[in-house]
């Protein structure tokens, strides 16, 4: 395991920026938690997905035979029940990790191996990266009792029955919200109050992480002791064989200094980069994204439809996959919506309305983000952050414009026409002007104070509450 002393070193962070000791960092916490349900499967995609051996190298091959002796050896030794009978489920994967399910006579268990666990993947960043995992579901679940997967046993090297890194969790019932959104089983009333019970879970869950304060962005550790500190900051890598490593960064003591070394750069320089760096310009000098210093908070890092399962009545009953959960300001923390309500703000991955049954209407979005951030607020019991919410959507587009620079554009575009009110040719049309510095002055001013206003609107009584 380990110790916050490990994490002090350029050579560990693959970065030119020194981390010193100042960066560990204390956590507060409220003074309990709610007892909640032993929560946890893992279900990165849907069933009968295929092995990626770019991507998983020998990790595809491990036999059905060595996972059952895992799982066995982990039912007996830790969890101290009889493993009787053992059966291999389902084997699935996501991007970036192979998922095994395995039922013993008394018990249902999750294996779940990362894409790095093999070759040069295989290095001290990989191991801290899925300590890190580990931390932060212990973590949560000691604080908060929200609906993680409950950790039975890890190990980062390959040394045990599989030959590869593993993190062993508990298994849990429920459906992905995915999978039941858009159900074609419930007529529209059953269906929308499905929908909205399931917001109303998901808010009551994280307005728990209000409890969870931190001062600075980073990744959760546990040292030898048992205490929890922040390291750097973990992200996954494609290799240019497709294979995977980890990748750390540092902590950092803002968004803006945060953005300051990660804002991706437009690759060519043309006029269309030109009209993006105005943007951002604007987006982030008032940003209130860039207001938060020392005291930032936790959220899923994938807080998406694929990763919260429910019952048949919208209750959540698991929120999964916790690779990389780093702690940031409140609006993209466990105060902003779950990003399938905020699918319209990013419109490069926005399929609507070509793909009407699969995706909601902008007006149909709104409404839920509407429902979703008066839930938050109630679960807050109006105070905090319950005013971070109704907005957060924003904060969360002007962060995936300015990490992101293919999606940059879009979404320059679905501001200028919000601001103005135009249709998407209009505003493309503006966007080329600005970029050649052909738009009138005065039009300019006008649109720097439209786009200021929606970046960071004027308070109101529901945010002041």
């Amino acid at each position: 395991m380990s110790t916050p002393e490990d994490y002090y070193s350029d050579e560990w962070t693959e970065t030119d920026s020194e981390i010193n000791s100042d960066d560990r960092t204390d956590i507060y916490s409220g003074d309990g938690s709610d007892a909640g349900p032993d929560a946890g499967s893992d279900n990165d995609s849907d069933a009968g997905s295929e092995l990626d051996r770019d991507v998983f190298g020998p990790l595809v091959d491990i036999s059905e035979g060595s996972i059952i002796a895992l799982a066995t050896r982990i039912a007996r030794d830790v969890l101290h029940v009889l493993p009787g009978k053992a059966e291999l489920l389902k084997t699935v994967s996501g991007s970036y990790n192979i998922v095994h399910i395995v039922q013993l006579e008394t018990v249902k268990l999750v294996i779940r191996i990362p894409a790095t666990g093999w070759g040069d993947g295989m290095t001290k960043v990989a191991e801290d990266a899925l300590s890190s995992q580990v931390a932060t579901m212990r973590f949560i679940k000691e604080q908060t009792g929200a609906p993680v997967p409950e950790v039975y046993s890890w190990d980062p090297t390959n040394n045990n029955e599989i030959s590869a890194p593993f993190i062993c969790m508990s298994f849990v019932t429920g459906e992905t919200v995915s999978s039941v959104w858009f159900k074609d089983s419930m007529d529209d009333e059953a269906r929308e109050q499905f929908r909205l019970n399931i917001l109303t879970s998901i808010a009551a869950i994280m307005a728990k992480f209000s409890s969870m304060t931190f001062d600075k962005m980073g990744s959760l550790m546990q040292a030898e002791d048992g205490s929890f500190f922040l390291g750097p900051m973990f992200e996954w890598v494609e290799n240019d064989d497709d294979s995977v490593h980890a990748k750390a960064t540092r902590t950092y003591f803002s968004m803006e200094e945060l953005l300051a070394c990660s804002i991706e750069p437009g690759p060519t320089g043309n006029v269309w980069d030109r009209a993006e760096d105005k943007f951002l310009k604007v987006f982030l000098e008032n940003s209130p994204l860039l207001h938060y210093h020392s005291r930032f908070v936790l959220c899923p890092p994938d807080f998406d439809s694929q990763n919260v399962l429910v019952d048949e009545k919208g209750n959540v009953t698991g929120l999964i996959d916790w690779d990389h959960c780093q702690t940031m300001p409140p609006h993209l923390g466990y105060a902003a919506y779950p990003g399938w309500l905020t699918r319209d703000w990013d419109p490069l991955m926005y399929g609507w309305p070509h793909c009407q049954k699969t995706e909601d209407s902008p007006e149909t979005l709104q409404r839920y983000r509407e429902h979703y951030s008066k839930e938050m607020c109630k679960a807050l019991s109006g105070q905090g952050d319950c005013g971070v919410t109704q907005d957060s959507h924003i904060a969360e587009a002007i962060a995936i414009a300015a990490l992101n620079s293919m999606n940059r554009l879009e979404i320059c575009c679905k501001f200028v026409q919000v601001a103005l009110g135009l249709d998407k040719d209009d505003a493309i049309s503006v966007i080329l002007d600005i970029g050649e510095d052909e738009y009138d002055k005065g039009k300019w001013n006008v649109l720097k104070d439209k786009l200021k206003a929606l970046v960071c609107p004027p308070a109101t009584p529901s945010r002041e509450a």
